[in-house]
C-alpha cells in the first residue's frame, strides 16, 4: 500500500511541475537557413537545464515577420521574446514596443562584441536587442578575368572604375562589374557601400539627413558611372541574382557575400576577393555596410528576467559559433575571428570588414520609408531622370519628414 501511495505522491509531484512551470513565448523567423529543427533544438537544451520553465516558439516567413510583431503588439499579445531585423528598433522603440536591454548587458557581454556591432542595435543612447546574425560585404572577383586583362586589385574608387574598363567586354558578353538597380531592399545596401565608402551617412548624430551631403552626391554619381560598364537591364537586377552571371563568366567583379563566393569557386571560377575600397572622401581604406539580426525582449512581457536569461542562453559564444559556423553568417564576436574555420582567403576580407564597417540603419527612424526614397533617387539617377544632387535633396526631404 505505501508502495502506491509512494507512486501516486511523485506522479502529483510531476505533474505538478508541469503545470507550474512557466512559460515563455519566442517569436522566430524562418527562411534564409533558419530552420524550425534547429531553434527548437535550443529550446529544448534550455528546457533541460531549466526544467520548470517551457519555451513556446512560434515561427513566421521572414516575409511576414514584421507584420506579425506589429499584429501582435497592438493587440497586446506581444511573445516575450521576438527576432527581429535590427533595422526595425527604432521603429518599434517608438511604438513602445521594445525593452531597453544597457542594464541586463555586463560590461563581459559587451566586451565581447565589435563597436560597429553594437551601433546596430543601438537607439536614443539604449541598446535594444543582442546581435544573433550578421552580415558584411566585399568584391567577388574573377582573378582569371583580371589575369588576362592585367587588372590590379583596386584599392580605391579611380583604380575601381579603371578595372571595370578594362574588363569591359560587351562584344563576347562579358562585363566589368555586376551591379544592382532593381527596386528591391538588397538594392540600398549595395548603394550604402559606396555612401559608407566615401565616409557618407544617411543621417548625422541628431537624426538629421545628410545622404544629399558632398559625400553621398558623390557616392552616387560614382554608383552611375560606374553603371556604364554593368551588365545590360541593370535595373532588372537585384544583388542575389548577379551570381548567376558572375559563375558563369559574364562579370568580371561585384559585391556579395561569402557563400556566393564559396558557390562559385565550387563551380570552377578562380574565386578573389577585396574589400570595398574608399572613395575620394574616405578616411578608412575600405567599408562595408553592417547588416544585423538581433534577439529583443518585448516591453509587454512580465518575465523579463527570464527572457534575459533565454537571451543570454542563445548568445553564449557556444551558441554562437556553433550558428554562425553552420549558417555561414559572419561572425558578430570578435572572439570568433581566431577561430580555425574563419582563417580561409574567402572568410579573411569579410571578418576584416567589420573594423571600418558601419551600420546600415543607424539614427533611422523608419527605415522603410528611407529605404524606398533611397531606392527613388538610385533609380533616378539611373534611368537619367534627374541628377545626383536633385535625387538626393529630395531623398533627404523625405528622411527628414520622416525622422
Amino acid at each position: 500500500m505505501k508502495k502506491y501511495i509512494l507512486v501516486i505522491f511523485l506522479v502529483l509531484i510531476s505533474t505538478s511541475m508541469i503545470f507550474s512551470a512557466e512559460t515563455l513565448s519566442v517569436l522566430m523567423p524562418i527562411g534564409g537557413g533558419y530552420t524550425i529543427e534547429d531553434q527548437e533544438a535550443i529550446a529544448k537544451e534550455f528546457e533541460k537545464e531549466n526544467p520548470n520553465v517551457k519555451i513556446e516558439m512560434e515561427f513566421v516567413g521572414w516575409d511576414n515577420l514584421w507584420n506579425k510583431i506589429v499584429t501582435s503588439i497592438g493587440s497586446g499579445s506581444a511573445p516575450d521574446v521576438m527576432y527581429i531585423a535590427s533595422r526595425w528598433i527604432p521603429s518599434l522603440v517608438d511604438m513602445g514596443a521594445l525593452t531597453p536591454l544597457d542594464k541586463y548587458i555586463s560590461e563581459e557581454k559587451k566586451a565581447m562584441y565589435y563597436d560597429s556591432v553594437w551601433d546596430s542595435v543601438q537607439y536614443k543612447d539604449n541598446y535594444w536587442g543582442v546581435v544573433r546574425a550578421m552580415s558584411t560585404k566585399a568584391f567577388i572577383y574573377n582573378k582569371d578575368l583580371f589575369e588576362k586583362h592585367d587588372v590590379e586589385v583596386p584599392t580605391n574608387w579611380e583604380e575601381l572604375l579603371e578595372a571595370a574598363k578594362k574588363l569591359h567586354n560587351p562584344k563576347f558578353d562579358v562585363y566589368g562589374i555586376g551591379m544592382a538597380g532593381k527596386r528591391f531592399v538588397s538594392t540600398v545596401t549595395q548603394f550604402l557601400h559606396y555612401l559608407f565608402a566615401n565616409d557618407g551617412a544617411i543621417v548625422d548624430s541628431e537624426g538629421n539627413a545628410i545622404i544629399n551631403n558632398e559625400n553621398g552626391i558623390e557616392a552616387l554619381e560614382f554608383y552611375n558611372t560606374l553603371a556604364n560598364y554593368a551588365q545590360p537591364g541593370m535595373l532588372e537586377w537585384k544583388r542575389e541574382d548577379l551570381i548567376k552571371l558572375f559563375e558563369t563568366g559574364r562579370v568580371a567583379m561585384y559585391i556579395d557575400h561569402y557563400h556566393n563566393a564559396k558557390t562559385a569557386r565550387e563551380k570552377g571560377i578562380n574565386v578573389g576577393l577585396f574589400p570595398i575600397p574608399k572613395g575620394p572622401k574616405g578616411t578608412q581604406p575600405y567599408s562595408t555596410a553592417i547588416v544585423t539580426d538581433c534577439i529583443s525582449i518585448s516591453a509587454q512581457t512580465d518575465k523579463k528576467e527570464l527572457a534575459v536569461e533565454f537571451l543570454n542562453y542563445m548568445t553564449t559564444f557556444e551558441k554562437q559559433k556553433e550558428w554562425d559556423l553552420k549558417l555561414g553568417f559572419v561572425p558578430p564576436m570578435i572572439k570568433e575571428k581566431d577561430l580555425p574555420e574563419f582563417q580561409t582567403e574567402l572568410w579573411q576580407p569579410y571578418i576584416k570588414a567589420i573594423e571600418y564597417g558601419k551600420s546600415q540603419s543607424k539614427g533611422v527612424m523608419d527605415w522603410t520609408g528611407t529605404e524606398q526614397a533611397i531606392l527613388d533617387a538610385i533609380q533616378q539617377v539611373l534611368l537619367e531622370q534627374g541628377s545626383a544632387q536633385e535625387a538626393l535633396d529630395s531623398t533627404a526631404y523625405i528622411i527628414n519628414l520622416l525622422q
